[in-house]
């Protein structure tokens, strides 16, 4: 849990955090093809900006995805630099962010992953889909170009065209 209590920030200062949340703050049922593979990490800082506490840093965790294309498991890492928290202090002395943090790593996950994406922005990290399919074409393959008229073949639905219905 990430827990902070106000008491320990200094007055116009800031509480540096470093750590890392073991235990599984995601809360995803079992059979969910979406899993923490690790830990959640964080290096950020705590502040008191009127009647509210600031959280401000990097958090991140890795997340055990099923890839949409091939159906195959993979190790995407959530990444979120720069984030910030804040939360209202409501006379409490001790503040849990955790439901927040949890929401905030959650919605960053991929709506679609695709394990040729890993998230950790290396393309050396990279893989290829098996799934992804190459795109190669034939002699008989011509792509439409929308500036160009095609006239091959009949007209189906000139036709329609000179229909009157008046």
């Amino acid at each position: 849990m990430l827990v902070i209590d106000i008491r320990n920030i200094p007055e116009d200062g800031v509480l540096p955090l470093e750590g890392a949340l073991d235990g599984d703050i995601a809360g995803l049922p079992p059979e969910d093809p979406v899993q923490p593979a690790g830990p959640l990490t964080y290096k950020a800082e705590a502040s008191l900006v009127s009647d509210n506490l600031l959280l401000r840093g990097e958090f991140s965790q890795p997340f055990r995805l099923q890839c949409v294309r091939c159906l195959a498991p993979f190790e995407h890492r959530v990444r979120l630099v720069g984030h910030s928290l804040l939360a209202p202090l409501e006379a409490a002395t001790r503040i849990d962010l955790t439901d927040t943090l949890r929401e905030d790593i959650l919605l960053a996950l991929p709506s679609f992953p695709h394990c040729d994406e890993d998230g950790s922005g290396d393309p050396q990290a990279r893989r290829e889909c098996p799934a992804s399919g190459d795109f190669s074409t034939d002699d008989s393959f011509r792509p439409l170009d929308p500036e160009q008229d095609e006239d091959d073949g009949p007209d189906t639905w000139g036709a329609l065209d000179n229909l009157k219905l008046d």
